[in-house]
């Protein structure tokens, strides 16, 4: 078994993976190119399993048991293709009454008019808020932007959804034309506009194909902790419904989509040459135009952004060590935690209020 790893991500990638079970413990084989004589293999008792999500891209063999041992240990596994785009999660759901009372409060609060029109209001403002307190930290003329970002907050209150839908794209395309022009020529990264078709899914440089990496790794661990207090991911207040979207997933990701963009930020800008993206480190597709990042970008993309995950902030949370403000000083990942369950406190009506 090898050593504890200090992160606490692991991606599996390539032909060959496997999660299995033997002799009591996990074991986990990574992919190999056909270059490569051997996989990469470690094995751990589920009470000692060092990772919190494992990333999953290839072929290979995943057992049941080592599935559920994970799942029934907190372990998010999340799919994705061979581009990062999101292909499933798998999470130990909330099986009990608890849970079903969790998810009738939430459809009861959803199809309530005056409240789905409060936590709209509420979620954009937060988006809002987290946009400038990133944009606020970078060592970057920001102004602009973030003046426009604070002007459209104060009108929020006066909204209603369609409105609030036209404000946020509105504020998107400022906010990711300042975004773009953090990054050197050379990653051809044009805002969110550089894919393949109609979607944002099919990446044509290695910024967007970053960014989509980490949306799915965040959007992953909000779907974890939407199932595990009993919510159903499926049934939203903002985003569309839609039997294949998991759209409350997608309300819940605004607020923190910036600290994917944090960590892209730092990789793209990286002084430390180790850091740098290469253009080794990923390669187009002559027909598509598809960006396929390199397994060592990728491995080294998650590291960062698990580091980000868990960088703290002061934040005003009900329980917990308080410092002498008031506030506690929390993981961006703990505070996603303290949000998803605010959102259930106010649909079941502990709380008048959901703060983000």
């Amino acid at each position: 078994m090898q050593n504890a790893t200090t992160h606490r991500v692991k991606l599996l990638r390539g032909y060959g993976i496997g999660i299995t079970l033997k002799d009591n413990q996990i074991v986990l084989k990574n992919g190999r190119h056909f270059y490569e004589k051997e996989h990469e293999i470690e094995s751990y008792f589920p009470s000692r399993f060092p990772y919190q999500r494992i990333v999953i891209s290839g072929r290979g063999i995943l057992s049941t048991e080592s599935i559920k041992s994970l799942s029934e240990n907190n372990v998010n596994i999340i799919l994705t293709d061979s581009y990062g785009n999101a292909v499933s999660s798998m999470n130990f759901p909330m099986v009990s009454g608890i849970g079903s009372r969790n998810r009738m409060s939430q459809y009861d609060t959803f199809r309530d008019d005056t409240k789905a029109t409060y936590l709209q209001r509420q979620l954009l403002h937060a988006k809002f808020e987290s946009q400038i307190r990133f944009l606020s930290s970078l060592n970057e003329d920001c102004t602009k932007v973030i003046s426009t970002l604070k002007e459209q907050q104060r009108i929020i209150p006066n909204l209603d959804l369609r409105k609030m839908v036209t404000v946020e794209a509105h504020v998107s395309r400022e906010y990711f034309k300042l975004y773009t022009s953090f990054f050197d020529e050379k990653y051809g990264f044009d805002s969110r506009r550089g894919f393949v078709g109609n979607t944002k899914q099919n990446a044509t440089d290695v910024i967007n194909a970053l960014l989509n990496y980490g949306y799915t790794v965040l959007a992953g661990e909000i779907t974890k902790q939407i199932v595990g207090i009993g919510l159903d991911p499926y049934y939203s207040f903002y985003h569309k419904n839609h039997e294949s979207f998991q759209s409350l997933t997608y309300d819940l990701i605004e607020p923190f989509r910036w600290i994917v963009e944090k960590t892209v930020y730092r990789l793209g800008n990286a002084k430390n040459k180790k850091l740098q993206i290469k253009k080794t480190d990923y390669i187009k597709h002559d027909k598509s135009g598809m960006v396929l990042l390199d397994t060592e970008l990728v491995k080294k993309f998650l590291e960062m952004l698990e580091v980000d995950f868990r960088k703290t902030r002061e934040y005003d949370r009900k329980n917990g060590m308080k410092k002498e403000n008031g506030l506690s000083n929390c993981a961006e990942i703990t505070i996603v935690k303290i949000v998803i369950q605010n959102l259930s406190d106010f649909c079941n009506g502990k709380s008048d209020e959901f703060r983000i």
